[in-house]
């Protein structure tokens, strides 16, 4: 089975604080994401919640998602597939402070698709739209946060 991997980091003006409140608003992800059409909590926890995500894939279709997220204040935002058409798939948003005032924020994910999806994955990888899609994703945090 083919497993992916992504991680891109930018410096984001703005205190750890601003940039963790933006990623644990995940309600307003799909005004941050063009890519996401709609975001529904299907329940909520402490340090996570579960949402119906209906969101672009590779350019394809929509899909249907469900996702973990888990939030461990302010350093990280973790996104995990529950239901969904991969095998696995894992992503994050990690946070450093830095010592001007600034965050470092760093995006990575990892998936694992068998079929044609590990074969479509493949050359969405080599084509660049996957890293294009988290670039995007990362543009729009820092955006947001730098207001």
């Amino acid at each position: 089975m083919p497993e992916f991997r992504l991680v891109l980091a930018v410096t984001v003006r703005a205190p750890i604080e601003r940039v963790f409140a933006i990623l644990a608003d995940v309600e307003r992800y799909p005004q941050l994401f063009r890519y996401m059409h709609d975001l529904q909590v299907v329940e909520r926890r402490d340090k996570s919640l579960l949402a119906e995500v209906t969101e672009d894939m590779f350019g394809l279709k929509v899909f249907r998602v469900l996702t973990r997220f888990t939030f461990d204040p302010p350093r990280k935002v973790t996104m995990e597939q529950v239901r969904g058409p991969f095998d696995r798939a894992i992503g994050w948003f990690t946070l450093t402070s830095q010592s001007d005032g600034t965050t470092r924020l760093e995006h990575g994910a990892e998936i694992v698709a068998s079929g044609v999806l590990g074969w479509l994955g493949t050359k969405v990888l080599e084509s660049g739209l996957a890293k294009r899609r988290m670039t995007e994703e990362v543009r729009a945090i820092k955006m947001a946060a730098e207001k």
